[in-house]
């Protein structure tokens, strides 16, 4: 008896763009900039940046793809004329990011409420 296998060919061209089309779709996911938070007042910088620490650690103790959640971003402010870093977070990286806030305040006690 004659056994034939299946077997699957992708070109280069496809795989790459299933990539980008992938890279898209996690893009889209991410919707909070951690850049508006500070210039909302919510947090300062200093205090913005420990908590992305402690999320993407917990990500990482957890196995949990941080890319799924956290991107670092340049972003090129033309009226000052210089490129900082902002992080673009999914809602569940926000939600982590939130918890890890060292700082309390009306705002986040709000957002924290809204969790539970």
């Amino acid at each position: 008896m004659i056994t034939y296998h299946i077997t699957p060919y992708t070109s280069v061209h496809q795989q790459i763009a299933f990539n980008e089309f992938e890279e898209a779709l996690l893009y889209a996911a991410l919707r909070y900039s951690m850049q508006r938070l500070i210039a909302m007042g919510v947090v300062s910088e200093q205090h913005a940046t420990e908590a992305l620490q402690k999320s993407l650690q917990v990500c990482l103790l957890a196995a949990i793809n941080t890319k799924q959640h956290f991107k670092e971003i340049y972003v090129f402010d033309a009226t000052l004329g210089i490129v900082y870093t902002d992080w673009l977070m999914s809602k569940k990286g926000f939600n982590l990011w939130l918890m890890q806030c060292p700082v309390l305040n009306q705002q986040i006690a709000n957002w924290l409420w809204q969790l539970s």
